[in-house]
């Protein structure tokens, strides 16, 4: 008898052992950030990049909000060009600087935010779009629609990701906030008026484009991507959550996550507010968490997703999302710390040590001679800070202050907008480059003349 209870009691562990060894563990992750406003910075590309060697089973994504200028550099330039082509009613096809970074850090897909309408007219967006599309990059929003009804860009992707286990449908569901522009104006008079701020009535893109709910378009997107074979869905959304006494409308989160089901993660922007994780739960009784990676590369969004494969179908048994911080030099800040010390410069100083004037740390300065190559900042640089335009001519003043082996500051200028040069002798430069140290080769006259704002230095040699 004791044989027989043995026996049955090893047949039955067999079989719990048998049934279990079908079903198979992995993981996958999803990088995300939003709000880059015109820079991916250094240290996040490079974390980034590092993330993604690690293993195949990584996307990257950005939430939009990635159009903006950048102070001083290739982004700058583009957005002033593009500004110089709508004043003088020209509609000339600029590449996009920002696209070749995307492509270096190795994005996935981006999602068109509210900036990339109002700093674009409809000819700008369509080429815009075109150049991050030529880096292989998609660029999603499911409920942006052409005047026919068709829709603008992708509504989403499905990558396939590999595992260890084989390979993942990972749906990707792009949503743009409907609320695009301000919802005040000036009149012809001056007057505050309240309009609309949806991109129907925006005169750039009236009769052209239009936007639906979001949260519409996400329950219908969501059903088509089951359908596709979507294993996980991440929506991306420019789009944030509802605070209590909300200030501006369109801020969509909380609705989102809990009417939609089907949706595993929320990757939330526009609001430039970081969120580690919070959760929702949706109709179906699902737990669908949302994460927002600050702005301006301050911060990355990592979603973890733990999945069992039972013969051919996935199961996420455990998902959760962090936030990495991203260290970066204050380069903005003390951008304008340098100007604001040049100009507290009483006019009637003749002489300046830009060691004892400029208030952040810093160990040399390189003053490059122009015109330039890129390559040669970055070389004599070591790195690449930030993205710089391709060639700079002798109108750019270019200026790079290093504390150690770090860019602390830069400047990239037109001196004919900014008003602003600094001159040096021939036989200063040794490979077109002067190297200025701090309390050592660094006094230089000063002349000013603040009724047309023009700042000139000329370094003064023997010192």
């Amino acid at each position: 008898m004791k044989r027989k209870i043995i026996i049955s009691i090893l047949g039955i562990s067999t079989l719990i052992v048998s049934g279990c060894s079908s079903t198979k563990t992995t993981e996958i992750n999803v990088l995300a950030t939003t709000d880059l406003h015109g820079s991916i910075p250094y240290e996040l590309s490079e974390y980034t990049k590092n993330e993604m060697k690690k293993e195949e089973n990584v996307a990257l994504v950005d939430a939009g909000d990635f159009l903006d200028g950048d102070d001083g550099g290739a982004m700058d330039k583009y957005m002033d060009l593009k500004r110089d082509d709508f004043e003088n009613k020209k509609q000339i096809h600029r590449d996009m600087p920002l696209a070749n970074d995307m492509k270096e850090v190795g994005y996935d897909a981006v999602v068109l935010g509210n900036h990339e309408f109002v700093a674009n007219d409809k000819f700008g967006l369509d080429n815009m779009i075109a150049d991050i599309e030529k880096q292989g990059i998609d660029v999603l929003s499911a409920n942006t629609y052409n005047q026919n009804r068709s829709n603008y860009v992708k509504p989403y992707i499905i990558k396939k990701v590999k595992t260890s286990q084989g390979e993942l449908n990972l749906g990707i569901l792009g949503l743009t906030i409907k609320e695009v522009g301000e919802k005040w104006d000036l009149d012809e008079n001056g007057n505050k008026v309240e309009v609309s701020s949806e991109l129907e009535d925006d005169p750039l893109y009236k009769g052209k484009l239009y936007m639906n709910d979001l949260v519409e378009d996400a329950k219908k997107y969501v059903k088509e991507m089951k359908a596709n074979d979507a294993d996980i869905i991440v929506a991306v959304a420019h789009t944030g959550e509802k605070p209590k006494k909300p200030k501006n409308p369109g801020n969509r989160i909380q609705d989102l996550a809990t009417q939609v089901d089907g949706i595993d993660a929320i990757v939330a922007g526009h609001n430039h507010t970081q969120i580690k994780q919070h959760d929702y739960t949706n109709k179906a009784g699902e737990k669908v968490i949302v994460t927002e990676p600050g702005d301006h590369g301050d911060c990355i969004s990592k979603i973890n997703f733990k999945l069992e494969k039972d013969k051919d179908n996935w199961k996420v048994v455990d998902k959760s999302s962090s936030l990495k911080q991203i260290e970066i030099p204050p380069l903005s800040e003390n951008f304008e710390k340098f100007y604001a010390a040049i100009a507290m410069v009483d006019e009637k100083t003749k002489e300046i040590n830009l060691g004892k004037i400029i208030p952040f740390k810093w160990d040399k300065a390189y003053y490059f001679k122009t015109p330039i190559a890129k390559e040669e900042i970055y070389n004599k640089v070591g790195y690449k800070w930030k993205s710089i335009p391709d060639n700079i001519d002798e109108n750019y003043l270019q200026l790079v202050f290093m504390n150690g082996k770090k860019v602390v500051c830069s400047l990239s200028l037109d001196r004919n907008i900014y008003r602003f040069d600094m001159k040096f002798k021939d036989e200063d430069f040794k490979d077109n480059v002067v190297t200025i140290y701090p309390n050592k080769n660094d006094k230089f006259n000063i002349e000013k003349n603040e009724e047309n704002f023009n700042v000139y230095l000329t370094h003064i040699q023997n010192q």
